[in-house]
Parts: C-alpha cells; structure tokens; sequence
C-alpha cells in the first residue's frame, strides 16, 4: 500500500452461527463462566446459549419488547428492560411511555425483582458498577436511575441528563459516563449527585451525535463513538477531558456500539456500514475486519478475549475468531505506550462512584423501525 500500511485482515465466515430470535437483537451479554452469552431481542424473549455449539439452553418470554439486558450476581441474575411503541419515530421520543426492569434467577427462570418502574419512555442503556452494589439505566426519558441490587430500590433520585440517554458506563473506579443525542457526554459523581464535567464530544462536529463509549483498564482515556456524520472513535483524556491524539477513522456509516477487550488491547466497534471493526488501543489502527449482510448493532467480547460475538439486524448471534498474532501484537502496542493519569481532577472522598452520559445509537441492531 502507499502509505506503507499492511492491508486490514477481513473475515466473512464466523465461527458459529447462533439462530432461534425472530426480530433484531437489541443486548449481548456474556456470562463470567465464558461458557454462556445471553441476549435480548425485540422479538420479546431473552435467551441464553452455550458458546461451545450455539445450543439454546433457555427462553424467556417477555410481555414487550427487550431492549437492553446486562448480567450480575456472578452470572446468577440478569437484568432486563423491557417496553415498546406501537410505532416509532422522533415524535415518540417525549411520549410518556412506560418502560420497567426486570430481574431473572438466570438457573430458575424466576422473577427475583420487577416491574421496577421509574422510566417513561425508552431504556437501550444498562451497566453495572465495578463493585456489583448499583445498576444504572439510562432512558429516552432524559434520566438516569440508579438502582441498588440488594433491595431493588433506587438509589436517590434519578440524574437529570437534559437529553435523550443512549448510554452508560462505570469506570473502572467507579466513574459513570452518559452519552445524549445531540448534545453532550456528562461526567457524574454519584455519591453528591453532582455533574463534573460535561463536554460536547462529536457534537463538536458538524453537530453529530455521540453513540457509545467505552473507559480503558485505568481510567486514563474515554473513549466515544459518532453518528453517521462522523463515524470515528475519539479518545478523551479524563484529566483535562480534551481530545487525545487523532481519531480512529475507517468506517463508512455510523457506529452504534464500541467495547474494549478484558485486557485493555483492543476495540471493537459495530456499525451500519455492515462490519464489526477491531483496533488496537495503542495505536489507533484497524488490525481486523468481519463483514456482515446486514447492520451490526451490538458485539461484545468472550471472557478470555479470543472471540467476539456481533449480533444483525436479521437476528442472528456471530461467533467470530481473532487471530493469535493480532492478539500478540496489540498487547505489545499498549506496553510501548505510556501511561496514562487516571481520572478527572476531584475531591478527595471515600468510595466516591461517578457516572459518565451519551448520546443515541442511531441504528442500533435494536433497530428502533421495528418497535
């Protein structure tokens, strides 16, 4: 190549297919025992597979639909949320429209808590603090509810985000970014309920959306997804929350869902432009490429970081393989860089949890025509 770059690798056949949802697939979560992912679709079930053969091990069938799902507990309970329209467009978006939370015993099937309500309109954001003690579910309702996973009750009064939540994400020390459409990502101290910081993100350019973010291992860097106006990664320094070094440029559609790998090596990212993009954290650069017939909306990694799962808009689940070198070569990338200082400047208190906000996916693989 002219610019002396090696071409990206491109895979097109997954490992395994998984198949059973009818509609599109709106959460991906995997089990701590790496042995099983669950996820959650508009079609109105949750559903847990076995990784090794793709086999079903069990349904559950909702009343509406399933639009976002997280795992706790060590594997014993999934969350869910769970609502839907009758139509959606941009004017459903300040309906009242009830969405609630659910939580299964993953062993049993039973309900160990719900209906939780709280949010009015609806929930594609759930994450679970570092210490296991609070799940927070963002909502187009504009709020962030933080619920405690002992009682099921929330924890203090929702966060008043002003936007539209498409995302949420505990740090590593216990940090919660939100992402909101149009306008801004937010850092919250949760302890206080006092925003930190806020900043625009990829409204900075030409007024783009942000979609999904993702904390590196040490809190140094916040790292955002655009639009389809500006479909790039970014990297935020958490000390000055400026931008560090150049973006991760490559797809051709909006990105509607980034994750870091265990290790802290590499990215992956799904996007309307019917590919699931891995990049090594250290460099910046585009290492692999899986192609798909349709939108991706979600992926995650395996527990032991040697596969990914990507889920389409036709509702299948992808088992996909990453080579031995390219493994290799991203841990090496991140060990020649250096470190970076942890965190936004704060107070000094105990066991303070913070909370960051983003924006909307815009083309989910929950994709919002159908709900």
């Amino acid at each position: 190549m002219k610019d002396g770059k090696k071409p990206t690798a491109s895979q097109r056949e997954p490992v395994k297919t998984f198949e059973g949802h009818e509609e599109d697939i709106a959460s991906i979560a995997t089990f701590p025992d790496g042995k099983r992912i669950a996820t959650g679709s508009v079609d109105k079930t949750i559903r847990i597979w076995r990784v090794e053969d793709g086999r079903e091990m069990r349904k559950w069938v909702m009343k509406n639909h399933v639009t976002a799902i997280a795992i706790l507990r060590d594997g014993m309970q999934v969350v869910s949320a769970v609502g839907g329209f009758e139509t959606f467009s941009e004017a459903d978006w300040d309906k009242t429209v009830y969405w609630q939370l659910w939580v299964h015993d993953t062993g049993t099937g039973r309900v160990v808590a719900g209906p939780l309500d709280g949010h009015t309109n609806l929930v594609i954001a759930l994450d679970i603090s570092p210490d296991g003690s609070i799940v927070a579910s963002g909502s187009f309702d504009r709020t962030v509810i933080l619920w405690d996973t002992t009682t099921w009750q929330r924890n203090g009064d929702p966060l008043k985000c002003e936007a539209h939540v498409s995302d949420v994400r505990f740090s590593p020390t216990g940090q919660l970014g939100v992402a909101s459409t149009d306008k801004h990502i937010q850092i919250w101290d949760l302890e206080r309920r006092e925003r930190l910081a806020q900043f625009n993100g990829h409204t900075d350019f030409s007024g783009n959306w942000n979609t999904s973010l993702a904390w590196t291992r040490d809190g140094g860097r916040l790292l955002s997804a655009g639009d389809q106006h500006d479909p790039v990664v970014r990297s935020w320094d958490t000390s000055t929350w400026t931008q560090a070094g150049h973006p991760w440029t490559g797809h051709g559609d909006g990105i509607n869902d980034i994750i870091l790998n265990p290790a802290g090596t590499l990215l992956a990212s799904a996007s309307g432009d019917n590919t699931v993009r891995l990049w090594q954290y250290g460099t910046g650069i585009e290492v692999s490429r899986y192609e798909h017939s349709d939108t991706v909306g979600r992926v995650a990694f395996s527990v032991d970081g040697c596969f990914l799962f990507s889920a389409n808009d036709d509702g299948k689940i992808l088992r996909w393989g990453i080579p031995e070198d390219i493994l290799a070569a991203a841990h090496d990338a991140l060990a020649s860089q250096p470190r970076t200082k942890a965190g936004p400047p704060r107070r000094k208190q105990k066991n303070m949890k913070y909370l960051d906000v983003c924006g909307f996916r815009t083309t989910s693989c929950m994709s919002l025509r159908h709900l």
